[in-house]
């Protein structure tokens, strides 16, 4: 007689309170400030208007400015997993989601929230996905248990 092994492991009901990291917020920042510098260098250079490297420096400058900026902290955010949905609730009524796991480094992770189709394949009423990047850091005490179910209730 050949024993029972079940490998079919449920991930307990969890809440998980949520910050954006600040170092993520700032690369957003960099980025946007960058893009929308050079995009301006791009009509100023087309209109003939400018030409030279001080233009292309001052794209870098507004990329670093953007970075350096302060971040306020965020207002807390809830992902709860009940055992069979994971639920995000930022402010208001909660919205039933599937977070995905787009980059795990360890020390920082980046997850990627689809609002929840229901039986019909039709997506929930909220905006379709939300980033989120976290930090051990900033999550330590929660982080372990985090990650933990966040691969148990995908598979």
């Amino acid at each position: 007689m050949t024993p029972v092994r079940s490998t079919s492991r449920r991930a307990t009901a969890r809440r998980f309170s949520l910050v954006d990291d600040a170092r993520w917020v700032r690369v957003q920042r960099a980025a946007l400030s960058g893009g929308v510098a050079a995009a301006i260098v791009a009509a100023l250079r087309q209109a003939g208007v400018a030409d030279g490297i001080g233009i292309w420096a001052a794209t870098a400058l507004a990329a670093v400015v953007g970075a350096a900026l302060p971040v306020r902290t965020p207002a807390r955010a809830l992902l709860r997993w009940d055992g069979a949905q994971w639920w995000w609730q930022r402010a208001g009524e909660p919205l039933a989601v599937t977070p995905g796991v787009v980059i795990d480094l360890e020390q920082w992770m980046l997850l990627r929230l689809n609002a929840a189709t229901d039986a019909d394949g039709v997506r929930g009423r909220a905006p379709p996905e939300r980033w989120i990047a976290l930090s051990r850091r900033a999550h330590e005490a929660q982080w372990a248990s985090l990650r933990l179910h966040l691969f148990l209730a995908a598979a």
